[in-house]
């Protein structure tokens, strides 16, 4: 079949269904398309950021109170630890509550924002064919779909992002150079010796990364992630088994852990400074937008969607600068940000893959943090 749309955008998940609700409330005859059907699970620490939250509650008008009442947010904490591998580096209180989401959830949730507001939603279907000269696609059920414009927010894999690359408009190589790599498993709370409440992140296994424990109501979330040209998938299988054993947890919930554990290519410092062509962009993960450090991307996904419903809805009313807007926008807003983060980034992990030079740092950064 054919359809025609003033915008698609490919993938639903939070800078998708974000740019798609914010667009349709603008007036526009927006569709989604989506390889998965929803709810869908998605690797990801489901951490959410003071900044996120203000985000959510500025447009979604989804305040702290109205998330955790209707189980948006999983499980909130105050309490954090530190480690050099088993070396404690620091911990505390913080007076902010960390939070964190399900993905399975929290993107399902975005996503009944946008279909509730008008959006039009094409489920399980892979784009097989797209053409940033026409904004044509052609889907794997052989579906074109015509629009206006076109939103690539398909991930680290994005089909939109390898046809930019395809088409020289970026470098597949600069993309590669700072790819990261991440697993993440479960493990029931009553099986490992951490404290139960508390968020954890480990140094000194991962030459540019580290090991998380983020807890949830039922489980602990357990990951590993770091830069990929330094990883081994196996490696880092044998590095989170390992981990696992000297926190007590049994043999045979190791090895069903990670059995079942996922794993998942991840934009680590690889950002691109001119995520758009014509009247097609780049956003969130697709456009490696995400801390460099920490791997935290669900922040630049909302806030680069909505810099891009921004730019196409100035372009809507003076033609030909989309383009031109959104880069603009992008470099001020959220490049200028992970580029300062992406300098320090060397120092930061040769400072906390030392256990008295990260020590030493964490007394100066955390002595406060108590008080805060």
């Amino acid at each position: 079949m054919d359809y025609d749309f003033d915008v698609a955008v490919i993938g639903a998940g939070p800078a998708g269904s974000t740019a798609a609700y914010l667009l349709n409330k603008s007036g526009f005859n927006v569709v989604i398309i989506d390889k998965s059907f929803f709810p869908r699970d998605k690797l990801c620490g489901g951490l959410i950021t003071v900044k996120t939250l203000k985000f959510l509650e500025r447009i979604y008008q989804d305040n702290e109170e109205s998330l955790i009442k209707n189980d948006i947010i999983n499980f909130s904490t105050n309490k954090f630890y530190f480690l050099n591998k088993k070396k404690k580096l620091e911990d505390g209180f913080t007076k902010i509550p960390t939070h964190f989401v399900e993905r399975i959830i929290y993107d399902k949730h975005l996503l009944d924002k946008a279909i509730d507001s008008g959006v039009k939603i094409i489920y399980g279907e892979e784009v097989k064919k797209i053409d940033l000269e026409t904004n044509k696609i052609v889907t794997s059920n052989g579906d074109t779909i015509h629009s206006k414009y076109i939103i690539g927010a398909d991930g680290a894999n994005s089909v939109v992002r390898k046809e930019f690359e395809r088409k020289d408009l970026i470098d597949k190589n600069y993309w590669l150079s700072n790819l990261g790599f991440a697993l993440e498993t479960f493990v029931d709370k009553e099986k490992i010796s951490i404290d139960k409440d508390t968020m954890y992140l480990f140094f000194g296994y991962i030459k540019i990364g580290y090991i998380w424990i983020f807890p949830n109501k039922e489980k602990a979330v357990i990951g590993a992630g770091g830069l990929l040209k330094n990883l081994d998938s196996n490696d880092l299988k044998d590095v989170i088994s390992k981990f696992l054993l000297s926190y007590g947890v049994d043999k045979n919930t190791v090895e069903k852990c990670i059995k079942n554990i996922k794993g998942h290519p991840i934009p680590f410092g690889n950002f691109i400074r001119n995520p758009a062509h014509k009247n097609v962009v780049l956003i969130g993960d697709a456009a490696g937008f995400v801390n460099p450090i920490t791997g935290e991307g669900i922040y630049y996904a909302h806030k680069s969607a909505e810099l891009a419903a921004e730019a196409i809805i100035k372009d809507h009313k003076k033609q030909g600068i989309l383009e031109e807007e959104y880069i603009k926008n992008i470099n001020m807003f959220i490049i200028h940000e992970l580029s300062k983060i992406l300098k320090s980034r060397g120092l930061y992990f040769k400072f906390f893959n030392n256990y008295y030079l990260a020590k030493t740092l964490m007394y100066l950064m955390f002595r406060k943090i108590n008080y805060v």
